[in-house]
């Protein structure tokens, strides 16, 4: 068997990275994954990377600082982020970006179609087609242009070892091991246990987003932290097409869209935070609603990955009135009508304040349901991604970064915030590889 010094458990945004950091840094990794071919959490997503005081965001004239990025989690999560773990992934997160751009050579540039809630300064960076599939396939080019990176697929990890880890095909020995096999959003029964009010959800996220890692390091004393906390996804299809469940982004209602239930009306403040809308939307008759948006947002959406593939899908209808939009949804058109002409009233009866462009003719609209894009909660690390016992020691060699470790939603739904997810896999990953390999 080879002998390495890392091995990283799952090949997504934070395993990548972390193997990509390790190998820079001189070491000999070993990257594992169970299926490459499957839908990956990060595949699905619309590949943003929430990162504050970057060169990109400088050229822009945008002003932000990670301490602006802290306070803004703050706002949205309470207390409830651990302070040493929001410092971490705030400050490492631009670390991340200029890493992906001038060590991976990813192409990377600052979203400035939208402002998303829950951040003060335009922070999403992506690299050109805004879609996390084409993230995946930089990043593993990236991977296959380091020598040092021993990319495995089709390897199943069953065990942590003292040193490595074991899988189907034997023990795969090293020094350090970064468990980066992400949540537990495809797992129903942890899912009712953590999280019950996401249990009739959709799950939109990775295939094997199954919490093994998880209950490995919790075997081994590690603290989990923040387990009821997940990214609600309010703007997914509730029909597969061709096999895919379309996903149309969270920039909708801050370019103006609004959603209706089946009897016509609004039953909400759609500028709300996406993960907690989804809530929302599920208690609505039939758990769906009907998200309709005028021309210039459809415009401005088509710069969202999924939303170009979602209409390439023929997931969004063009209607030219009232009267086509009623009818194609089956939408009582007196209803509607009275709500489409109330829709920017100030005050707004639902406690809307940013609406965004004008909502009128001709519309687009598409059928939505409330899903679970991943959870948020999971081991306790340190400023190096080492994992924790409840005592604070850390787990000797054993690092933890992505949908495995806790993320800097707080609890519940509320405090997600676009783009922190993959801020979190990216700034865990590149401290976690890089403490692995020293």
């Amino acid at each position: 068997m080879q002998d390495f010094d890392v091995v990283v458990a799952g090949a997504g945004a934070a395993g990548m990275m972390a193997a990509l950091a390790a190998a820079e840094a001189g070491a000999r990794v070993a990257l594992l994954e169970r299926d490459a071919a499957a839908p990956s959490t990060l595949s699905v997503s619309g590949g943003l990377i929430s990162a504050a005081g970057t060169r990109w965001q400088a050229a822009a004239g945008e002003r932000d600082s990670p301490e602006m990025f802290a306070a803004d989690v703050r706002a949205k999560s309470g207390a409830a982020v651990d302070a040493l773990l929001l410092a971490t992934v705030t400050e490492a997160a631009a670390e991340a970006v200029t890493f992906l751009a001038d060590v991976a050579g990813l192409p990377i540039h600052l979203h400035t179609a939208s402002r998303w809630p829950g951040h003060s300064a335009m922070r999403l960076h992506a690299t050109p087609a805004e879609s996390g599939a084409e993230l995946q396939a930089l990043l593993r080019q990236a991977v296959a242009r380091q020598p040092r990176i021993a990319f495995r697929d089709g390897v199943v990890v069953t065990a942590l070892r003292p040193e490595g880890v074991a899988t189907r095909g034997g023990d795969v020995p090293a020094r350090s091991v970064v468990l980066a096999t992400g949540g537990f959003g495809g797992a129903p029964g942890l899912v009712a246990r953590y999280c019950p009010e996401a249990a009739r959800a959709v799950h939109v996220g990775g295939s094997y987003a199954d919490g093994v890692g998880l209950e490995w390091a919790a075997a081994l004393g590690a603290e989990l932290l923040c387990m009821d906390a997940y990214q609600g996804q309010p703007h997914v299809s509730p029909h597969l097409v061709q096999g895919l469940r379309p996903r149309f982004g969270a920039s909708l209602p801050a370019l103006g869209a609004v959603l209706v239930n089946r009897q016509g009306r609004r039953f909400v403040a759609e500028d709300m935070g996406p993960s907690e809308l989804t809530a929302h939307l599920l208690a609505q008759p039939g758990g769906v609603a009907v998200e309709v948006w005028g021309e210039a947002a459809q415009q401005a959406a088509l710069a969202g990955g999924p939303f170009r593939r979602a209409v390439e899908l023929g997931a969004v209808t063009r209607c030219a009135d009232i009267a086509g939009l009623a009818a194609r949804f089956g939408l009582p058109e007196p209803a509607l009508a009275a709500t489409l002409a109330a829709v920017g009233q100030d005050p707004d009866p639902f406690g809307r304040r940013r609406w965004g462009g004008d909502l009128a003719a001709p519309y687009f609209a598409a059928e939505v349901t409330g899903a679970l894009a991943h959870t948020q909660g999971g081991v306790r690390v340190n400023a190096d991604a080492r994992v924790l016992r409840a005592d604070g020691s850390a787990i000797p060699g054993l690092f933890a970064a992505g949908g495995v470790a806790c993320g800097i939603s707080g609890n519940g739904a509320a405090g997600y915030v676009p783009g922190n997810g993959l801020a979190q896999s990216f700034g865990l990953g590149l401290r976690a590889g890089r403490a692995a390999a020293r």
